[in-house]
């Protein structure tokens, strides 16, 4: 039991780090920018693949669909640039667990499809898809729970000190 605590410690002790809070800001946010454009090069093919899960009424995945590579663009360039970056992480968490969520529905259905999660930048199947959801979801958490602003905009508009913030 107490190797397991020790471990545990080491690990939350990792996760808390700043230098690992900006390593998951730039992935989480370039994996964003980068979904996010492959989908908008896509325009209303996305839209209607999207419509075609079935997992929401037409007029609400018509939304989700044309708003989804929007609100990633710009998520994902508010995490690069630290600006607003806890909030952007926990919309963040929100939009990787509704991809989570659509993707193991339609898994569950029995279809494994072909993800359009990057656009015509890579093809991916639901399985594949679920896993970079729920790694973008844990990354986008512990970015929300840290209150470190390393190398971020909001450290030089709020004018914290990273010193006060705690401790690496």
């Amino acid at each position: 039991m107490k190797r397991l605590k020790t471990f545990a410690g080491t690990v939350w002790a990792v996760c808390r780090n700043r230098y690992v809070i900006f390593v998951c800001r730039l992935a989480v946010g370039t994996t964003f920018v980068v979904s996010g454009a492959g989908k908008l090069s896509k325009g209303a093919a996305f839209v209607d693949e999207v419509i075609d899960y079935n997992l929401l009424p037409d007029t609400l995945a018509n939304i989700y669909g044309t708003a989804l590579p929007w609100v990633e663009v710009i998520l994902g360039a508010l995490l690069i640039l630290g600006l607003v970056s806890r909030l952007a992480a926990g919309i963040g968490v929100l939009t990787a667990l509704s991809l989570v969520i659509a993707n193991s529905v339609v898994l569950y259905r029995g279809m494994n499809l072909a993800c359009c999660c990057f656009g015509d930048l890579a093809a991916l199947q639901t399985r594949q898809a679920i896993v970079i959801d729920s790694i973008l979801l844990v990354l986008a958490f512990l970015i929300l729970f840290r209150k470190e602003d390393f190398l971020s905009m909001d450290s030089i508009i709020f004018r914290k000190k990273t010193s006060e913030l705690g401790p690496d």
